[in-house]
């Protein structure tokens, strides 16, 4: 309850009117959110398992600089006293051409960047092949 206190007293400010803890969680993620935009490929992750890479995983490489930057955030969090995800996932919202959705970003152990998984519906939607060029928006909360 001390946390809702908090939170109302600090949305307060913004003339925003909260009556639950699950509103308060919305505005909070929405306080901490940073965009980004950047140019990236389609690269297929192979997986070892098939001849062929049909089945295989599709992803967009977030830029270096971008990726220091998720870091640098989710270290905050992390000092603050955020507890880190899973494999050291971001949550975020992706949108390539009118295609949007929720998803997260993983930190790529083969290099200094993250990687943004790309649905299957969302390459059909937006014609998406291996190795082409692609403009994607994401925005990270934690």
């Amino acid at each position: 309850m001390q946390v809702m206190k908090k939170y109302k007293q600090e949305l307060k400010k913004f003339s925003i009117n909260i009556k639950s803890q699950s509103e308060i969680l919305v505005m909070k993620l929405k306080i901490n959110r940073k965009k980004f935009k950047f140019k990236s490929k389609v690269i297929v992750w192979p997986s070892g398992y098939q001849k062929d890479d049909s089945g295989n995983w599709r992803f967009a490489r977030v830029p270096e600089k971008i990726s220091a930057k998720i870091k640098e955030l989710q270290v905050k969090e992390i000092k603050k006293g955020r507890k880190r995800r899973g494999w050291g996932a971001v949550y975020a919202r992706a949108k390539i051409g009118k295609s949007e959705w929720v998803t997260s970003v993983f930190p790529d152990r083969h290099s200094a960047t993250y990687i943004l998984p790309l649905k299957k519906q969302i390459r059909y939607e937006e014609n998406l092949y291996d190795n082409i060029d692609i403009k994607v928006s994401i925005e990270v909360w934690f």
